[in-house]
């Protein structure tokens, strides 16, 4: 007997979320993509990765594969100018712990 497995689709990031992994550029480098141009599969490989997860828990979490995962990654840093998985998270915390200015 042929059994279908169901899967439960990931959830789209919320504004707030959207907000957190935005990147702030250096004073130096003024010219950021917005977190807009990233799809909506990275999007979430991106969550995935302010989550710690490893390639390949997050091939295994979205149902694709690690090569995918991979190609994904690669477009996120060349959209968002970065270079690594750490350029993303240090970017996310600079956006949630960014000093308050006062005027």
């Amino acid at each position: 007997m042929i059994t279908s497995e169901v899967r439960e689709s990931t959830p789209l990031l919320t504004d707030i979320e959207r907000q957190q992994i935005s990147v702030h550029v250096d004073k130096l480098n003024s010219a950021a993509l917005p977190i807009d141009t990233l799809s909506k599969r990275e999007l979430q490989v991106a969550r995935k990765i302010m989550e710690g997860l490893s390639n390949k828990a997050i091939a295994a979490e979205l149902f694709i594969s690690e090569r995918t995962v991979k190609f994904h990654c690669a477009n996120i840093y060349r959209k968002l100018k970065i270079s690594s998985r750490t350029a993303l998270i240090a970017s996310c915390f600079r956006s949630i712990y960014h000093p308050l200015r006062l005027a």
